[in-house]
């Protein structure tokens, strides 16, 4: 926390703190920034966990169908930034989510040709 950032406390009962981790966690943010957002009116997107699950899986089944070198690189780097957002805590960046988008279109733009 930097000298102009002020911290700020508040009390809760457990089920409370427990709702709060878990919809923090759902969004991908640590509690106090989901805390702050709420406060500041927006509303942080949950994740849908099972979904993520399903398409890292059908990802990883694409990979062993013939693709462009480029094409294959980028998915396999979509699949890596898939994995680390499901079991690591860091929200990906907004020029992650391009690059995911991007990789996405390219695959697409792939199989059409065939």
């Amino acid at each position: 926390m930097s000298k102009k950032e002020k911290g700020m406390y508040f009390q809760c009962n457990q089920k409370q703190r427990e709702q709060i981790r878990k919809k923090a966690k759902a969004s991908g943010l640590k509690q106090g920034e989901y805390i702050l957002q709420r406060a500041l009116g927006a509303a942080p997107k949950e994740t849908q966990l099972g979904a993520y699950l399903n398409l890292y899986r059908k990802l990883c089944e694409i990979t062993n169908l013939p693709l462009s070198t480029e094409t294959e690189a980028r998915l396999n780097g979509l699949i890596d930034s898939i994995y680390a957002r499901l079991f690591e805590s860091e929200p990906p960046s907004v020029e992650t989510q391009l690059e995911e988008e991007q990789a996405l279109q390219d695959y697409y733009a792939d199989i059409g040709d065939d």
